[in-house]
């Protein structure tokens, strides 16, 4: 297809709404639900697999570490699509937009497929490597094969609701997203212990719900959009550039190795938290789940900045890209700061509903009241950071987080630990990593370079 026919394509295709017609928090809420919903189907699973015992909970929870893992693949071409989908609907370009959008797909599938045949001819070895008891290993090779087996189902959904959300559509994807969970939850109580006349098929039962769920959500979104039913119009055959491919693997390279950096970092500081005994690992572990609503709410936020900034840049209008990146980092923090503030107020009755056990409870206070004072500050890594892959300008977020991370929280908690200092004093060298890290986004999204990163 020439550019003449392109261009005269994209006049026939209803133009999806401006940027100026879009607010932060119009496209931040459906998004903090979404991720709501997720959190509530995440519980559901934990009850229906912890009736199993010990054993099957250590297999689901390696396996969806390993999992997580994947997933980073998934979200970094989700990154590059969403920048690059936000720039076309911008621009008004709405087949320029669905290209990419069936580009980032098949891209997606590629990379998913190829990580899961790692995963599928060493999965025992790298199981094994978790140190897990026979029985527990054998389950979570089982529950990972099967996840793994529904990947194209999931790499569709990541893409399709990615590109949706950058060209204004945050109500589709709470919808697909809703009816996917709903089927999860009937599956998990239906297929782990044999409810509504389905035999009970434990661990692979979770497995199995978890894909079976995702694909047809997937199968849904399809559907939808083959229909002409979505803001994205239908590509053309055309599709396939070699410049359109390097520009998104530019921008999703940078975001997976961040998500990599970051996931390595959590497990390396849970380990020299691990250190300390059985009471800092519950602790902690109670903390990040009931701090999970205020990441929610953060996540939110940042999907609603990037939307704004890529769509500002694809209408040339870098001067309202800047207001809505300062916009979107205000509102976060202020919403972070006051449910931050709220989780630290009420923090032990909140903790004793987890655990009966007064020194877990002791030290989750602690942790609580630590990540209340910095609710601002993972306020503007959340919104600016997500401005700027918004921009598409994903390398200067991959740096801070690994100066934040690395250099800050795990080198400051290992001098700690050498030191033998009190786990409560490995807990505060968070304040120097998102310290460090709000300064730095701060300052990059100040000076404006993210402006041209796609330039």
């Amino acid at each position: 297809m020439n550019s003449v026919n392109k261009s005269e394509q994209e006049e026939l295709v209803d133009s999806p709404a401006s940027p100026e017609t879009l607010s932060v928090w119009g496209l931040a809420w459906p998004s903090i639900l979404n991720n709501i919903l997720f959190a509530f189907v995440s519980i559901v699973a934990l009850k229906a697999v912890g009736s199993l015992g010990t054993e099957a909970m250590a297999a689901v929870g390696t396996g969806q570490r390993i999992f997580f893992f994947l997933q980073a693949v998934l979200m970094a071409t989700a990154t590059g699509t969403h920048a690059l989908v936000a720039r076309a609907i911008g621009g008004n370009k709405p087949i320029e937009a669905a290209e990419v959008t069936l580009l980032s797909t098949i891209v997606a599938i590629i990379f998913g497929v190829s990580s899961t045949l790692i995963f599928f001819i060493a999965g025992e070895e790298i199981i094994g490597a978790f140190g897990l008891d026979e029985l527990s290993q054998k389950l979570a090779v089982e529950y990972l094969q099967i996840s793994l087996s529904f990947v194209p189902g999931l790499a569709i959904l990541f893409i399709v609701g990615a590109a949706l959300r950058a060209a204004g559509d945050v109500i589709t994807p709470l919808i697909i997203n809703l009816i996917v969970n709903v089927i999860n939850v009937f599956l998990l109580i239906a297929l782990v212990n044999g409810q509504f006349g389905f035999e009970a098929m434990g661990v692979v039962g979770a497995a199995y719900a978890w894909g079976v769920s995702f694909s047809i959500g997937a199968v849904l979104a399809l559907c939808i959009w083959f229909s002409n039913r979505f803001v994205i119009p239908m590509p053309s055959i055309n599709f396939y550039s070699f410049s359109r491919l390097k520009t998104l693997i530019e921008i999703s390279v940078p975001a997976g190795i961040e998500s990599v950096v970051f996931n390595l970092g959590l497990l390396a500081y849970f380990w020299i938290i691990s250190v300390y005994g059985n009471e800092p690992i519950a602790a902690y572990n109670v903390a990040i789940n009931i701090l999970m609503i205020s990441f929610m709410i953060g996540h939110g936020f940042s999907i609603a900045g990037a939307t704004l900034t890529g769509q500002y840049l694809g209408a040339e209008n870098p001067k309202e890209a800047r207001r809505s990146g300062w916009k979107s980092a205000r509102l976060t923090v202020f919403s972070m700061t006051i449910v931050g503030l709220v989780i630290a107020i009420f923090s032990k009755p909140v903790s004793g509903f987890f655990i009966d056990d007064s020194e877990v409870i002791r030290l989750t206070v602690v942790f609580l009241w630590i990540f209340a004072l910095l609710q601002p500050l993972m306020g503007i890594e959340f919104s600016l950071g997500g401005a700027l892959r918004g921009a598409g300008d994903t390398k200067s977020p991959l740096i801070i987080t690994m100066i934040g991370l690395i250099f800050f929280r795990l080198v400051l908690a290992s001098i700690f630990l050498l030191l033998k200092m009190p786990v409560e004093i490995v807990f505060s060298a968070l304040i120097a990593d998102y310290l460090a890290k709000g300064i730095l986004f701060t300052m990059r999204f100040k000076s404006g370079r993210w402006v041209k990163a796609l330039n």
